[in-house]
Formats: structure tokens, C-alpha cells, sequence
């Protein structure tokens, strides 16, 4: 047994553990402990370089003019019938019977506002979708994005491929980023590289902390892995 070992592995045991406890204690600001600080700012850091709004909105610009038709089924007349309202208010027009709609006008314009509407989104103004559907505002975008699905399979039956790609950016890079940052403060990670860099430093150093710890606290018990005794030979 090594006495010295043995102290300095418990030493870094019982640290590490004192530590841990810290870090599920909520003192870390709006009562979060820290693996909610850690979760909200690698969020933050990750809506604050999501945003391709812009982008999407030219890409949708693209398809201005180009006229669509197309027929699906939202499962529900509920669901059915908001999505009526989504694609009225985009320019389209619609034919609704049960949960079935049919679909036709400018595929650009109907982009453009599902885009607008991710944006709202984006920026945390759910209020403002509410307010113009009367119904909730990630609801809003989550139909968007169901809705455009099936006019996407729709059209890729149709051979309008060019139409149905323009629809999955759009929905990877508009309206997902909108529904699922929604409620989050994006950070830009040049403000604050240096809690970015301690963050990451730490969670290595942590790591080999407790690996630390353990194999000192062996080693000090003689359980280590040393070097097999060779039985010589007469």
C-alpha cells in the first residue's frame, strides 16, 4: 500500500465529488444548476449561428412564379383546417373537405411567408403568430412544416424536383431552426469565446480529474498495474 497514493486519489475523489454537487445545485442564475446554464448556452451559441433566414428568403424569391397543384391530407379537419388558413393567408388557393385540401398558386409566395413566419419565430414573437392565425404560434410553424412535407412528396410524384429540394431547405433551414430555438437568446460565439474555451478546458480537465482519482486511489491500495514478476529459471 502507498500511503501517498492512496490520500491524493481520495483527495481527488472526494473534490470531484464536492464539485458535482455544485454543479446540481441551482446557483448558477435563474435557479439552473449547471448542466442547465451549460445546455441554454451551447443553445444560445448554436441559434446565434443558425440563422439562415435570409438566405431562405432569396431562395424562396427564386421560386416566385412558379405555379403549383397539388392534393393532401392533413389527417385531421382540425389540422386540415388551419392549414387552410396558413396557405390562404400565403396567396394560395384552397379547396377543404374533411381533412383533405387541395393546393395550387405560386410556390414562391407560399415559401416566402412560411419563411416570415419561422422568422417571427426565430426572433421569439410567437405572440404575433398568434395573433394572426388564433392559434399558437410554434403550432404555426409545426404546420408549415407538415404541410410543406406533403406538398414536397406531392410534387417529387409530379417529377418537380427543382420545386420539392427548394421546399427541404426551407424546412431544414428555416422552419426547424424557428420551432426548435424558439424561447432561447442567441449568443454569437466571438462575445464570448473566452466562457466558450473555459467551458470546453473544463469539462476535459474534469474528466481526467476523476480518471485521475481513480487510478491514484488504486494505486495507492496496490491494485495498480505494474510489471509481472518473471520466475526465473535455474
Amino acid at each position: 500500500m502507498d500511503t501517498r497514493k492512496l490520500l491524493l486519489g481520495i483527495f481527488l475523489l472526494a473534490s470531484f465529488g464536492v464539485i458535482l454537487i455544485l454543479i446540481f445545485m441551482p446557483i448558477f442564475g435563474d435557479g439552473k444548476n449547471g448542466l442547465e446554464f451549460s445546455d441554454n448556452f451551447f443553445n444560445s451559441l448554436a441559434k446565434g449561428s443558425s440563422n439562415y433566414m435570409d438566405d431562405m428568403r432569396r431562395l424562396s424569391q427564386t421560386m416566385v412564379g412558379t405555379s403549383f397543384a397539388v392534393g393532401i391530407n392533413m389527417g385531421t379537419p382540425e389540422r386540415a383546417q388551419r392549414t387552410e388558413i396558413l396557405f390562404r393567408q400565403a396567396g394560395a388557393q384552397v379547396e377543404l373537405a374533411d381533412s383533405k385540401l387541395k393546393i395550387s398558386g405560386d410556390l414562391g409566395k407560399v415559401l416566402a411567408k412560411s419563411v416570415d413566419d419561422a422568422e417571427i419565430l426565430f426572433n421569439n414573437q410567437a405572440e404575433k403568430l398568434q395573433a394572426a392565425y388564433n392559434f399558437n404560434g410554434r403550432e404555426v410553424v409545426r404546420l408549415w412544416w407538415e404541410s410543406l412535407n406533403k406538398v414536397s412528396e406531392a410534387l417529387t410524384k409530379q417529377k418537380a424536383f427543382k420545386q420539392a429540394k427548394a421546399i427541404s431547405e426551407i424546412q431544414k433551414r428555416a422552419l426547424e431552426p424557428g420551432y426548435n430555438f424558439y424561447g432561447i437568446t442567441p449568443k454569437r460565439v466571438r462575445d464570448y469565446a473566452g466562457m466558450l474555451g473555459f467551458m470546453l478546458v473544463f469539462y476535459v480537465a474534469y474528466t481526467l480529474w476523476y480518471g485521475y482519482g481513480i487510478f491514484e486511489l488504486f494505486e495507492g491500495l496496490g491494485l495498480g498495474v505494474g510489471k509481472p514478476m518473471v520466475k526465473k529459471e535455474v
